[in-house]
């Protein structure tokens, strides 16, 4: 048996090295011992290149399980999960979380799955509604928004907070050139 887990974090408090820890000692109890370790550092960007090539080669067949140490570490939003979930089902592959301890191949076990990640969906949504709430009162109050000035700001800064390249008519920002 052939199995992937995935991890990521997306804050400084997550550790990476918890969720691997725990995922190995689950498949070292199950006897699993073909473990490819898939590991990510992202926030709250839908955008994830390792679980999408995670999945990508689960649906080529390299893997029989994806492990995961919670559901919301690999999906945030309920929709991604049923399609991923079946698409995986159809192709025999079984998706473990280690922290619900659900079996996704009962009907309740797979709509506690998709209850849980509908919860984390809803955790997303809140925060991001709370924060944009919070940044608008801010913002109405007079307050500052944005970071704090640094030694860099006796350049002049475009709106979006990107120094302007006076030789040529692009922006350039810390990683990438627009």
């Amino acid at each position: 048996m052939k199995i992937a887990i995935y991890t990521r974090i997306s804050t400084q408090g997550q550790s990476l090295e918890q969720q691997v820890n725990s995922c190995k000692k689950y498949c070292e109890i199950k006897g699993w011992n073909d473990v490819e370790v898939f590991e990510e550092v992202k926030s709250s960007t839908k955008e994830r290149p390792v679980l999408k090539e995670l999945l990508k080669r689960a649906r080529e067949g390299d893997f029989d399980t994806i492990l995961v140490f919670r559901l919301d570490r690999a999906w945030r939003s309920s929709r991604q999960f049923i399609m991923d979930f079946d698409s995986l089902q159809a192709r025999g592959v079984q998706v473990i979380s280690v922290m619900e301890g659900l079996d996704p191949t009962t009907p309740i076990g797979k709509a506690m799955m998709t209850i849980l990640v509908a919860l984390a969906e809803l955790e997303r949504t809140n925060i991001s509604f709370a924060t944009k709430q919070r940044l608008e009162a801010l913002k109405n109050l007079g307050k500052p928004l944005g970071r704090p000035k640094g030694v860099k700001d006796k350049k002049k800064r475009s709106p979006a907070g990107y120094y302007r390249n006076q030789n040529a008519k692009q922006i350039k920002g810390d990683s990438q050139t627009f």
